[in-house]
């Protein structure tokens, strides 16, 4: 028995390396996947951007906006489901086929029954075809074959990422050949919808299935039916609430300019901040049975997100204009000032970046709701005060005021679910915030000494010496003040040691 027992130890052991090496490689897949996606998100911005005008993007913002609220209310995570159960049979792929049909045909009656009025409402017929057309988008996700859930089960992500690189890569495409030959408004729509498309074709070759129609097992997924709907109501109405009172009260193009400023600002930490996240779920939860762990952790994560993530929004805030003149053109300059305070406003989220993957960790998911509630509350009677009276000046405004103060309610979260003090999560990442103020007065300075010029590179140039300038002096000053405070652990330590094996290797 002695030796039957000592046996299995190591079997025991490998299984698990070989686990925690697949969900690694997996992870891995996924974070090249959001990044290449993310920068096929950009180009695809900028091209039509380019090529189309802010009144262009303002009307579809309208529709998009509805279309998305709709979307998130409908949203069954049933890929979720079939992935907790111990066994998938087909039935339970035909319940969900089946249950995702109707999702799309309740969806697409909803759309059909308040196109027309909402077209009165925002006066511009326009949007009876364009919201008949975004219905499609979420219908075709919704029709994805389930069986593409087997792959990520088994840790199987690179089907995952050719059909998301496929799909964005053909919305690319038709997009901007639309916008090239019509310079039309349907060039968004066509971006919005072939993208979904191209993925539910490609998910039927990866995932072999023949759809049927039963409802044989939809009790299997009950619990996932009645859980989330009045956190996606909440959040969905947070999430658009700009847009879609903004388009009541300003011109089309004004609410173009605001779209774009409000997209560009949150590229970066999509692109960037928000692959950080993707694995402290993994992270936490090997440490949660040790609170002390746990808290150190979830501390030193944030002030990570918080290194990386202020210096790129206050970069974007700073050369807001030169960001604008480069990436959109001219016909956008006055996107540039929204984007200079909206970027502001973001930071204050970064102080409970890692929020969502601890409360996940803590089975706490319940705290989205109380957030997003807490959230609508305020912004809501705040929001309609100041569009009524002040227009953009007035939402952005309010999204400073709501952005801080749902920061503060989340950091009282955190102390409760793990006893991290307030005055520890604010001052956590007191070296980024030293040095950030340096590196803004060293680029400002630049801006300054540097004299204006209207030419495409010129502003680049400009934009790179003024870049430089801060990078130099905001890195500059993190390692020094690290080096003071006793080089403690965080990103400092790991860059330190990342780059001293590099340069270890190339003179071995």
């Amino acid at each position: 028995m002695a030796c039957r027992s000592s046996d299995a130890v190591p079997a025991l052991s490998q299984g698990t390396q070989k686990l925690r090496s697949l969900a690694a490689r997996g992870a891995i897949v996924l974070v090249i996947a959001r990044l290449i996606t993310r920068g096929l998100d950009l180009v695809t911005l900028v091209a039509l951007g380019r090529l189309l005008s802010p009144t262009d993007f303002g009307l579809v913002a309208i529709a998009m906006s509805i279309v998305q609220i709709l979307e998130a209310i409908l949203e069954l995570p049933l890929s979720l489901a079939l992935m907790t159960l111990s066994t998938r049979t087909k039935s339970h792929f035909d319940s969900a086929f089946t249950l995702q049909l109707l999702r799309g045909l309740v969806l697409t009656g909803i759309v059909l029954a308040i196109a027309w009025p909402l077209s009165l409402v925002y006066d511009d017929h326009r949007l009876i075809w364009l919201l008949f057309a975004l219905a499609a988008a979420p219908a075709s996700r919704g029709l994805i074959s389930p069986r593409t859930v087997e792959y990520a089960i088994k840790f199987n992500y690179l089907p995952s990422l050719t059909m998301d690189v496929a799909g964005k890569c053909t919305a690319l495409a038709a997009s901007v050949s639309v916008a090239w030959f019509t310079g039309s408004y349907w060039s968004i729509a066509v971006a919005t919808i072939a993208s979904p498309v191209t993925m539910l074709i490609l998910s039927y070759c990866f995932a072999p299935y023949r759809p049927a129609f039963s409802l044989k097992e939809w009790r299997t997924f009950e619990s996932y039916l009645r859980a989330s709907t009045a956190a996606q109501l909440v959040a969905a109405v947070v999430w658009q609430m700009d847009q879609l009172l903004l388009g009541r009260f300003v011109s089309r193009s004004d609410l173009g300019q605001f779209s774009m400023a409000s997209n560009l600002a949150v590229l970066p930490l999509q692109v960037l901040v928000n692959q950080i996240t993707s694995p402290l779920t993994v992270a936490f939860s090997a440490v949660k049975q040790d609170p002390d762990r746990l808290r150190a952790a979830y501390h030193k994560s944030a002030v990570g997100i918080m290194t990386i993530g202020l210096p790129i929004l206050v970069w974007v805030s700073v050369n807001s204009d030169a960001i604008v003149r480069l990436v959109i053109g001219q016909k956008w300059l006055e996107a540039a000032p929204i984007l200079h305070w909206l970027a502001l406003g973001i930071i204050p989220s970064l102080f409970v970046g890692p929020l969502m993957p601890l409360a996940t960790t803590l089975n706490r998911t319940v705290a989205f709701f109380r957030l997003n509630l807490a959230e609508l509350c305020l912004k809501t009677p705040l929001m309609l005060v100041a569009i009524a009276h002040y227009g953009i000046a007035g939402v952005i405004a309010v999204r400073l005021v709501t952005a801080t103060a749902v920061a503060g309610y989340a950091m009282y979260m955190v102390r409760g679910f793990i006893g991290l003090s307030l005055r520890g999560q604010l001052l956590g990442p007191w070296r980024a915030a030293a040095s950030v103020a340096i590196a803004t007065a060293a680029m400002i300075g630049a801006q300054h000494a540097i004299s204006d010029a209207n030419d495409m590179l010129s502003v680049a140039v400009k934009l790179a010496a003024v870049s430089v300038s801060g990078a130099i002096c905001y890195w500059g000053t993190m390692f020094v003040l690290w080096s003071a405070a006793g080089r403690p652990d965080g990103l400092e330590d790991h860059i330190v040691k990342v780059v001293g094996g590099y340069w270890r290797r190339i003179h071995a």
